[in-house]
């Protein structure tokens, strides 16, 4: 049972953070690493639509995370395409 009830909180926790999602602001890496164990998830990416659309180019090692130096690319490589 609180398999479930995790699940469904994670569920509802990742359908909240992609209506966030629809926000233009770039957010930090701090920002986006909500549980702060220094990498960003793909759940975690989804408060933004175009980090979860690079997402898997960003993640150098594919890992499944982006570290902070793979987001810090990721960021000069959006800011460049301007």
């Amino acid at each position: 049972m609180k398999k479930i009830l995790v699940t469904i909180g994670a569920l509802t926790l990742a359908t909240g953070m992609a209506f966030a999602g629809d926000s233009k602001e770039a957010k930090s890496f701090s920002e986006i690493d909500t549980n702060k164990d220094g990498v960003i998830t793909q759940t975690e990416a989804s408060v933004d639509r175009e980090l979860v659309a690079h997402f898997s180019n960003a993640d150098a090692d594919q890992n499944g995370f982006l570290t902070p130096s793979e987001f810090d690319t990721l960021k000069d490589e959006m800011e460049e395409a301007e």
